[in-house]
Parts: C-alpha cells; sequence; structure tokens
C-alpha cells in the first residue's frame, strides 16, 4: 500500500512540528522550519554523495509509488514517540519499514559527525529498497 499525506500525518511517525519538507523525487525530508538549514544540508548531501543510488530509487519509486521519508524530529522526545524501540539507545537515528516505504527517523538535530551515518543509511537503504511494484506500473512492464 502506497502510504499518502494524510496517512503519513496519521501515523505514529507524524510530529505536529513538521511544517516543511523537501520531495525531490523518493526521498522526502520533513522538518520542523526552525531546522531548515539541516534540512537542506541532507538535501544537498544527498545530491553530492548519492547521484547513483538516486537514479536506481526514482526508477523504484516510479515503478511502486514508494518514498523514503526522513524525519527530522525537534527533540529528543518526539524521536522517542515514533521509536519506541529507540527508548535508553543512543543511536541517532533509527529505520523502520513503514507499508513499503521506509522512515529514518533522525533523534532531534544530529550532529554533523552523524550525518555520514545518515548518508551511508541512505545509500544502503536505497541500495536495499525493494517496494511491490503497483498495479499500473506491472501493466505498464507487460506492454
Amino acid at each position: 500500500m502506497r502510504s499518502s499525506y494524510t496517512t503519513l500525518m496519521q501515523s505514529k511517525y507524524f510530529n505536529p512540528a513538521f511544517n516543511s519538507a523537501i520531495f525531490d523525487g523518493p526521498v522526502r525530508i520533513y522538518f520542523a522550519q526552525f531546522h531548515e538549514a539541516l534540512a537542506l544540508k541532507i538535501y544537498f548531501l544527498i545530491q553530492q554523495k548519492l547521484s547513483a543510488e538516486m537514479a536506481k530509487a526514482k526508477e523504484v519509486s516510479k515503478a511502486s509509488g514508494a518514498n523514503i521519508l526522513v524525519m527530522v524530529y525537534p527533540t529528543v522526545d518526539s524521536f522517542v514517540l515514533s521509536f519506541e524501540g529507540a527508548i535508553g539507545k543512543p543511536n541517532p537515528l533509527e529505520v523502520e519499514k513503514w507499508h513499503d516505504d521506509v522512515v529514518i527517523g533522525l533523534r532531534g538535530p544530529i550532529e554533523d559527525e552523524n550525518l555520514d551515518l545518515l548518508i551511508e543509511t541512505l545509500r544502503l537503504t536505497m541500495e536495499n529498497w525493494r517496494p511491490a511494484v503497483t498495479a499500473p506500473a506491472l501493466a505498464l512492464a507487460e506492454v
């Protein structure tokens, strides 16, 4: 099932502080406006370091309708509300599959030294991403 924005808003992953987003093909970065600089830094790092992976991910997304959601949580507490398994863990991020989408949650604004971990996590996610192909995409593939 492809997740819609409405479905996302009703999910455990959404935080009311998310009032801004950057969409680039299959990658969607949600954040509070006061984290705009970090979100833009993430966006530009993806462009610089993951161009081949992004090309593949765009094809996968086009065929499936699935996305990779990067959620920059405003606080550690808001992060823990969305990722219950993260309680007591020091990890700067968590990754979960949600329907055919993948959610990567950042434990509040992460430090620059953790940006490499995020980029590597995105690289691995894109390389191993196998969402189900939607019916219209299957019909086109058969033509």
